[in-house]
């Protein structure tokens, strides 16, 4: 067996992982500070709360969206990750291109908001989501073909189910960017039917193994 899978290297999984979250943390910061608080300045002009509390509606809405994107790609990253049995160089490529892109999600997030009307501003955003969801098709696609790095007892029904799973947002980053090149407002409210996909998606694949797990206990 070649030394290289033998044995990890410096950088461990666990190494990966925990810069992992830590990204996906620090997106979650840069996201937060999008939303503006109450400052010294609206104390000097009076301004009422529920005037201040109406102009915030649109970047907690922007808030929200964002995290719930977000959140499935933590979701999607960390089904691809526990499916690891060791780290390669390969995967390390392509998962530090992966959170580069991660970061970009508040930046995009935020043009997106200030330049709602700007169909170019629209198909940046769902750009940057669509580059992140090809980064973990080729990430997903590595591990699943490579039996050396992929645990011993993954089981197909779960390779097939993160396979679906990935394809999801990329397909809605693309009819976002259609969508955009005719100007059509609010497109990235797409993602929340993407996270409803997930939910049901999840809660057949459970329903399916209780099924299959009670059929072969007969």
């Amino acid at each position: 067996m070649s030394l290289e899978y033998s044995t990890e290297g410096p950088v461990t999984k666990v190494n990966v992982g925990r810069l992992t979250n830590a990204i996906f943390a620090f997106t979650l910061l840069l996201l937060f500070k999008n939303i503006r608080l109450p400052s010294f300045s609206d104390t000097l002009t009076e301004t009422p709360v529920e005037k201040f509390g109406l102009m915030q509606i649109p970047d907690i809405l922007s808030f929200i969206n964002a995290f719930i994107i977000i959140a499935m790609f933590w979701m999607v990253t960390f089904h691809i990750y526990h499916q690891l049995k060791r780290i390669d160089r390969t995967y390390l490529y392509h998962h530090f291109g992966l959170l580069v892109m991660i970061i970009f999600i508040p930046i995009t997030s935020h043009l997106y908001q200030i330049f709602e009307r700007n169909a170019i501003m629209s198909i940046l955003f769902h750009l940057n989501m669509l580059i992140i969801s090809i980064s973990l098709i080729f990430e997903w696609a590595h591990i699943k073909n490579d039996r050396k790095i992929l645990i011993p007892n993954c089981i197909e029904s779960k390779v097939t189910c993160i396979s679906r799973k990935i394809l999801y947002i990329p397909l809605t980053a693309t009819f976002g960017i259609f969508l955009s090149i005719f100007d059509l407002p609010l497109t990235r409210n797409l993602y929340y039917g993407t996270m409803i996909l997930f939910l049901l998606d999840w809660s057949l694949t459970q329903k399916k193994q209780k099924n299959t797990s009670g059929g072969e206990r007969e």
